[in-house]
């Protein structure tokens, strides 16, 4: 159950990826600049495989993560091994780099592999994935009781506050980017509020 909570934010919309391409809404700008820089993503993400130390395992290896940002703080020498990449998500203002709901990290699951259903911390934010490497088949997301599918070079964009779970029933490996990004629905000044309460230097 989420701790930290927005009551004014929507309860009943899990999903804000819909969008046309180009739209000036904040949310459609960086897809549009992820999706279009998922190749060098990628390339960057390729090379740090063969550096284990860089990445965390879940219990049966099924899992791992590579963060550049957990929990609002800055992992400098796993940034350093994806320049590019790390750059490229700090130049989003919405980016919640700075408080303990944001991170930003690479997703690998193994094939014939799931992630058990589970819920965000907080609604105050939306979780972006863009797709890297995704395998053809039955391979998804579940968000509130709803699922939808990755693609390569394209980005899922939900509110992880609603259940929502992962399953890999393939033989390859699902690898994506998740980016933690402020609700769109919240106003600067609340952000402004939200960043000072929240920032990674009072907790």
């Amino acid at each position: 159950t989420p701790t930290q909570t927005s009551p004014r934010l929507n309860k009943r919309k899990q999903w804000y990826q819909r969008r046309v391409r180009g739209h000036t809404h904040k949310l459609g700008y960086i897809q549009d600049i992820l999706s279009d820089s998922s190749s060098a993503i990628k390339a960057e993400v390729i090379s740090a495989l063969d550096k284990p130390a860089l990445w965390s395992h879940s219990e049966d290896s099924s899992w791992r993560k590579l963060f550049l940002y957990n929990q609002g703080h800055k992992m400098s020498e796993n940034c350093s091994e994806l320049p590019r990449t790390t750059n490229l998500v700090e130049q989003f203002d919405v980016f919640m780099g700075s408080v303990i709901f944001g991170n930003c990290f690479i997703s690998i699951i193994e094939g014939s592999s799931v992630i058990e259903p589970h819920c965000g911390p907080t609604n105050l934010r939306v979780r972006c994935h863009l797709g890297l490497q995704i395998p053809a088949g039955d391979c998804q997301l579940t968000v509130a009781g709803e699922e939808s599918k990755w693609r390569d070079r394209e980005c899922i964009l939900f509110d992880d506050s609603f259940l929502h779970s992962v399953h890999n029933n393939t033989p390859a490996q699902r690898i994506i980017l998740i980016v933690d990004i402020w609700h769109p629905n919240l106003t600067l000044i609340e952000i402004d509020i939200l960043k000072k309460m929240f920032s990674t230097k009072t907790h």
